[in-house]
């Protein structure tokens, strides 16, 4: 069955980064699948406001309602399948046309789950105003932002996340219906699984790898603690720390000054040069707050490298602990630093889990995840007749 979908997302058309890359490659999957997919990018949208909360608060959700709108006055699409709960006006508009199709509010991070989570450890590390009048206004745009996601579970037909937290979320905290939310895990793009991962060697695992925007949520403090130990202890340890180049001097800042001479830092670069890098290390480093998903380990993993991780996002779902990767306690420096010991103290233990790693990465392809939305389509397609 060939469905007409429309896909609508508020990035670039860009393979390699972040949002954007995953709705591009689900895009390609379902496509090869035979389906009919038209888009509705950033670049099809007006945007005037440069703030970028203001701009989802007052400006995007009347962009994509008139986006899609003007897209179905054309033709008739069976799927309308729009980025993040800022869509909840174009669902609303849905319901009230009495369009055919479904709806489906995809998000890679629920927002509302987000601050839930987050804001304790904002408390906690310090992180930006708690009292006076910036810490209230932050407060009031957080939760007008949260409420485009409440909007949002109510009027969209279905929310596609890809971990089971925010599959629980949904279902338990905010009452969505089960058989309305559907997971699909994400995968590592194709330039990560197209070579055979290298060997676990000794030398790989002298180098630590962390990747990741200069962000509290990234886990980086912890990062900065437990590499400051494991340099200092062992002379032979180096690690690179790819992040933009305007957040190289954050990040170093975190470091004790006289391990900094064996750090690496990297900007942005190409998927082929990150293979390279990956190549060349043995551990990976996330040990993050919260994520949606987090494609960066499931990434890592392909390449054979040993996720140091914490139990969020796609994490949780996928590394099973001892076996495919090591799972530590959140802002946890000493668990890090305990995890990378007992790794380097055994080349036979590491090079087992690198190969199971590998395996495992490789079985989460694009095709698999255009085949599992395909099925949530249908699925939300079916629900359709008696939800009327």
């Amino acid at each position: 069955m060939s469905l007409r979908i429309l896909f609508a997302a508020d990035v670039p058309e860009d393979p390699n980064s972040g949002a954007a890359g995953t709705e591009y490659q689900t895009i390609a999957g379902l496509r090869r699948r035979g389906h009919e997919v038209e888009t509705i990018w950033a670049s099809d949208m007006t945007r005037r406001i440069g703030h970028g909360n203001l701009h989802y608060l007052l400006e995007l959700p009347w962009s994509y309602r008139r986006a899609i709108a003007g897209r179905c006055a054309q033709r008739v699409f069976d799927v309308i399948h729009v980025n993040q709960g800022h869509c909840y006006l174009a669902a609303e508009d849905h319901l009230r046309s009495r369009r055919p199709g479904v709806f489906v509010c995809r998000s890679h991070g629920l927002d509302d789950h987000v601050e839930r989570v987050l804001a304790p450890w904002r408390e906690l590390l310090g992180i930006g105003p708690t009292r006076g009048p910036r810490a209230a206004a932050s407060r009031l745009l957080n939760r007008l932002l949260q409420r485009h996601d409440r909007l949002a579970y109510r009027h969209a037909s279905g929310v596609l996340v890809s971990s089971s937290l925010d599959e629980d979320y949904l279902v338990r905290t905010m009452q969505v219906p089960p058989q309305r939310v559907g997971r699909v895990a994400q995968a590592p793009a194709r330039a990560f699984c197209a070579t055979p991962a290298a060997p676990m060697t000794r030398q790989r695992l002298d180098r630590l790898l962390h990747i990741g925007g200069f962000a509290y949520f990234k886990g980086v403090h912890a990062v900065g603690r437990a590499v400051s130990v494991l340099l200092r202890q062992d002379p032979a340890l180096r690690m690179t720390w790819v992040c933009r180049q305007d957040e190289h001097e954050p990040a170093r800042s975190l470091l004790s000054p006289d391990v900094q001479p064996r750090i690496d830092f990297v900007a942005w670069v190409p998927q082929e040069r990150l293979v390279d890098i990956f190549d060349a290390h043995g551990i990976l480093l996330m040990p993050s707050l919260f994520e949606g998903f987090g494609k960066v380990f499931l990434e890592a993993m392909a390449r054979g490298l040993c996720v140091v991780g914490t139990p969020t996002g796609g994490m949780k779902d996928i590394i099973e602990p001892g076996r495919n990767g090591v799972l530590v306690g959140f802002d946890d420096a000493k668990g890090i630093v305990e995890a990378v010991a007992s790794l380097r103290a055994s080349h036979e233990r590491a090079a087992a889990m690198s190969c199971a790693a590998a395996t495992c990465a490789r079985r989460y392809s694009w095709d698999r995840v255009s085949l599992e939305t395909e099925r949530f389509y249908l699925r939300l397609l079916r629900l359709r007749p008696r939800a009327s």
